[in-house]
């Protein structure tokens, strides 16, 4: 028995017509024919009944079509599941702002590992080139700041951060928020301009008519909060960078005021499809995180 033969018996079935069934399949009505014919001899039963107005099932033709649909459908269902394990595992790729990673990174590792059947691939940079990365295809989704230039990219509002100053272990009070024109007084260590907080905080000072002394440049986060629990320096970043070093009691922080400071955070993604259900999977994953505040969509830059 072959299973072009249960395929033919299926479609003939189904349209109750050899004339319509011939068409669907693409071949000649005496050649469907001979199929059904072969099946019914090589089963020992009638399966269906020829009549002018078409074809109807014998009572054995009913039973045998049951069995048919069944061994048809196991059969896709075997090819789809090897053609799925013969894939290479695909990983989407997601971005995160340099001194991010450490505040949700295991979590969204091993919840991904659990929750998703593919791999989550954590790639952590400044966020000027995270949005290139996005943009050419390098990345899937990206956790970017609101304030760049998102246009042509679906974007929801992740979360709001506060931008405190940061300075070495016990010379900041959390409790006492500073000034924003105080910032003035304090030798600040940021990274440069290619970074999205840096162009940021200087926009906001020209605002304000601050003039800021900027003691030094470095794009490392992590040398720079090394730095500030030195004693070198000040810095302005955000808790949920901050926060692990203050635990620790090597940082010390505390709001700015007059006014506040704060930067809103967004997930980004290339306008997705419904193949890309790995990808929103991905996104819903790092809102759950964040505080499960995920927003509606943002408008576009």
């Amino acid at each position: 028995m072959e299973l072009r033969h249960l395929r033919y018996f299926v479609e003939t079935a189904h349209r109750r017509s050899i004339t319509k069934a011939a068409s669907a399949l693409h071949i000649v009505q005496p050649a469907l024919t001979a199929q059904i014919k072969a099946l019914e001899d090589e089963l020992g039963t009638r399966l269906l009944e020829r009549s002018p107005r078409g074809v109807t099932l014998t009572e054995s033709g009913e039973a045998a079509l049951r069995d048919a649909v069944a061994i048809l459908r196991a059969v896709d269902d075997m090819k789809r599941r090897h053609a799925a394990a013969a894939r290479p595992a695909r990983a989407v790729k997601i971005g995160i702002p340099n001194g991010m990673t450490r505040t949700f990174a295991g979590q969204l590792i091993e919840r991904a590992r659990h929750e998703c059947s593919f791999d989550v691939e954590l790639i952590e940079g400044m966020s000027g080139h995270l949005l290139e990365w996005l943009k050419s295809g390098r990345l899937d989704i990206s956790v970017l700041f609101a304030s760049q230039p998102l246009r042509q990219l679906d974007v929801l509002k992740l979360a709001i951060d506060s931008i405190d100053l940061v300075g070495p272990a016990g010379r900041l009070d959390p409790q006492r928020p500073v000034e924003f024109r105080d910032l003035a007084r304090y030798p600040l260590i940021l990274p440069s301009a290619k970074h999205g907080l840096t162009r940021l905080i200087h926009a906001r000072a020209r605002l304000a008519g601050v003039e800021l002394l900027q003691h030094a440049t470095l794009d490392s986060i992590a040398e720079i909060k090394h730095l500030v629990s030195q004693g070198v320096g000040y810095t302005l970043l955000a808790p949920m960078v901050y926060q692990p070093e203050m635990e620790q009691g090597l940082l010390s922080a505390a709001p700015l005021c007059n006014p506040s400071f704060t930067r809103e955070l967004v997930t980004a993604t290339r306008r997705l499809h419904d193949a890309d259900d790995d990808i929103a999977q991905v996104r819903a994953l790092v809102h759950d995180i964040c505080g499960g505040r995920q927003g509606t969509a943002a408008a576009p830059a």
